[in-house]
């Protein structure tokens, strides 16, 4: 048995301090594609990021480079590692990297006519119709990918958001990723906009309030809470949400 497939079985049955160790012998003999690849490989699944980087770019796998740029937050890396690959794993990392960058338009044309059903095929094109107006598709995909991903709080907040531009009822699904993900801002915004919408002001106030509890730029939610006071008469603590947001303009916050 040859010292890469040695690591490689290693690699299989999840053995990767070994794994590790005979592929850096290897690739200290011999630097070849297949056994910085197999690094690279190994280091990822150790959470080694920066070492599992740099062994995927010696190793030239570029679909491989983008995910860990994706998973970092460096998107247009992502997205410039794939510029010349037209192959659906990569269409799909750049779909995923513009909706990241909320440009739905350019995530659709990676998404049209790609033959994909799977989970995270159908999360992305959810996303992007709800975003491009086509809410009935965004409905069946979001539906879809539940099916697969059930404890995904985004999949739920998504397709509230479609329910409610169908004129549907979007507050279980809002409440379902509450559960799910209690730090998520935006669903207590969206979950306040909903009770407000049925005349529910006091209670749209406490959750337009635990939104900024959670991230205290949440602009909007300034915006609808003084609304919403003013709804009340209580025309002070309106002003004073107007003043925060004149605040965070002025300090150039988002």
């Amino acid at each position: 048995m040859s010292e890469i497939q040695d690591a490689l079985n290693a690699y299989k049955q999840g053995n990767l301090n070994y794994a590790l160790r005979k592929i850096q012998e290897v690739v200290e003999k011999n630097p070849s594609q297949e056994a910085y690849n197999l690094l690279g490989k190994i280091l990822k699944e150790m959470g080694k990021d920066n070492e599992a980087l740099d062994a995927f770019l010696k190793a030239g796998n570029k679909i491989e480079v983008a995910k860990i740029y994706l998973q970092h937050g460096l998107y247009r890396d992502a997205i410039q590692q794939l510029t010349d690959l037209n192959e659906k794993e990569a269409r799909l990392i750049r779909a995923l990297a513009y909706i990241k960058l909320e440009e739905y338009e350019k995530a659709k044309e990676e998404l049209t006519n790609l033959d994909d059903n799977s989970p995270i095929f159908l999360k992305a094109k959810g996303i992007v119709d709800y975003h491009t107006g086509d809410y009935y598709e965004a409905l069946r995909e979001l539906s879809l990918a539940i099916e697969y991903y059930p404890y995904d709080a985004e999949l739920f907040y998504y397709r509230a958001l479609t329910k409610q531009e169908l004129n549907m009822d979007p507050e279980d699904d809002v409440n379902i990723a509450i559960s799910l993900n209690p730090y998520y801002a935006e669903l207590y915004y969206s979950k306040g906009v909903i009770l407000e919408s049925k005349g529910k002001i006091e209670e749209a106030i406490k959750f337009y309030s635990r939104a900024l509890e959670v991230k205290p730029q949440l602009v909007k939610a300034y915006y609808r809470r003084a609304k919403a006071y003013m709804k009340m008469g209580k025309e002070d603590e309106a002003m004073k949400d107007i003043e925060s947001v004149n605040q965070m303009k002025n300090s150039g916050s988002s």
